[in-house]
């Protein structure tokens, strides 16, 4: 099993559960009557990591792309 095919599972692994817990703490907002800052702070604290994985995930495969190409 090479290094890569590891890395990879891991990652979907992560980004799975990420989405996850993110989803369900936008559930929990949706359905909060009471205490909605708090749980609105929580939502972005289950998706403001998601959304920067993704990001750096984003760069890192244009940075890639970009040095592939010179």
């Amino acid at each position: 099993m090479s290094v890569a095919t590891v890395m990879t599972a891991a990652t979907v692994i992560v980004i799975g559960y990420r989405i996850g817990r993110a989803h369900a703490a936008w559930r929990d907002v949706r359905s909060a009557k009471r205490d909605l800052p708090a749980k609105r702070r929580i939502a972005w604290r289950h998706t403001r990591p998601l959304f920067y994985g993704a990001l750096c995930l984003l760069l890192s495969a244009a940075a890639a792309a970009y040095d592939a190409t010179h």
